[in-house]
């Protein structure tokens, strides 16, 4: 006869302690709210800085979102069994020694800090018949508990490090009296890419999910001016991040290097003669292959830098196509 379920890992106390774990982790790595595009600069208007430099890391922002950020079609395999990876993770946790426990837990967060993951180890533990795998599961579990509720206090600790770099780079967008001023000055836009080259070495995925997060509740608050400035954080990070790449094509290059209002601009000379359609976007190919690619699968990094990328191929096709009607208008 089948020894019944080990009710332990799943009353009372453990329950709510996995649960109050789970919830400040959960909020962190939600998606973020909107889609990160290019808009067109909005009209000349002033926006108090006092406000934004008041908001707090993106915990702070609880709601839902509807809007996802659109992202390049890359070759992507299909994806796993969702049970059967966490099946294997359990299993390979079980096998993993205590101390080595915390870096598989941050090396798979996003798999284990769902209730989902914990109601898996309750399966396998109703589904044995050993006493002591029971016992293992359980104790596991607790452990992975533990473990989650240290990564939540580290993680706290690098969003507030994360909302200091942005209210730094927000700060130099402002002018000298505290006010936004839309579309952004030259000056400004200048400034702010300074600033994100001087904090390139700390940019990471922590800072970018800030910006988003900080977008979103710009977003939920109606305040569309915040909105275009965030995003042209955004397209500055990714922007820089392409560069130090080093694409070797010198109208990408200076694409990257110039503001996106600039973009057109820049590629209707380019298209007089300099380069064409398929030079360029082989370079934002290979620009794919060397910076997206090689960033976490579904991370804010490489949404935000597929996002971008897919944004400069259609303005290359735009302008590709404007090119060729103009050379057919003037041909005799």
């Amino acid at each position: 006869k089948k020894p019944p379920s080990a009710p332990s890992m799943w009353s009372g106390g453990q329950t709510r302690r996995v649960l109050v774990a789970l919830l400040p982790l959960a909020l962190a790595l939600l998606p973020a709210a909107s889609a990160f595009h290019l808009s067109p600069a909005a009209p000349a208007a002033g926006l108090s800085s006092r406000s934004l430099i008041a908001l707090r890391p993106p915990h702070a922002a609880r709601s839902s979102c509807r809007a996802r950020c659109p992202v390049l079609q890359l070759a992507m395999s299909s994806q796993p069994n969702v049970e059967q990876v966490q099946e294997d993770l359990i299993k390979k946790m079980l096998q993993t020694e205590i101390f080595n426990l915390p870096q598989l837990v941050s090396t798979n967060i996003k798999d284990v800090s769902t209730p989902a993951f914990f109601m898996k180890i309750a399966m396998m533990a109703d589904a044995t018949e050993s006493e002591e795998e029971k016992q293992k599961l359980s104790a596991l579990a607790d452990n992975v508990v533990a473990t989650l509720e240290a990564v939540v206090e580290r993680t706290t600790e690098k969003l507030d490090e994360a909302s200091d770099v942005v209210q730094q780079i927000l700060q130099k967008a402002a002018e000298a009296s505290g006010e936004f001023i839309l579309p952004l000055k030259p000056e400004r836009l200048a400034a702010m890419r300074a600033e994100v080259v001087k904090n390139a070495d700390i940019l990471d995925e922590g800072v970018v999910s800030t910006v988003f997060s900080y977008m979103k509740r710009a977003n939920d608050d109606g305040l569309d001016g915040m909105v275009l400035i965030f995003q042209k954080v955004l397209q500055l990070y990714a922007s820089e991040e392409l560069l130090a790449s080093k694409p070797g094509n010198a109208v990408l290059e200076r694409l990257l290097a110039a503001d996106s209002d600039e973009w057109d601009a820049i590629l209707s000379g380019a298209m007089k003669g300099e380069t064409d359609k398929e030079t360029l976007l082989g370079a934002v190919q290979r620009s794919v292959e060397t910076v997206v690619l090689q960033k976490a699968s579904g991370s804010y990094g490489q949404r935000v830098q597929a996002e971008f990328l897919r944004e400069i191929m259609a303005k290359i096709r735009t302008a590709s196509d404007q090119a060729d009607k103009d050379a057919g208008t003037a041909a005799p």
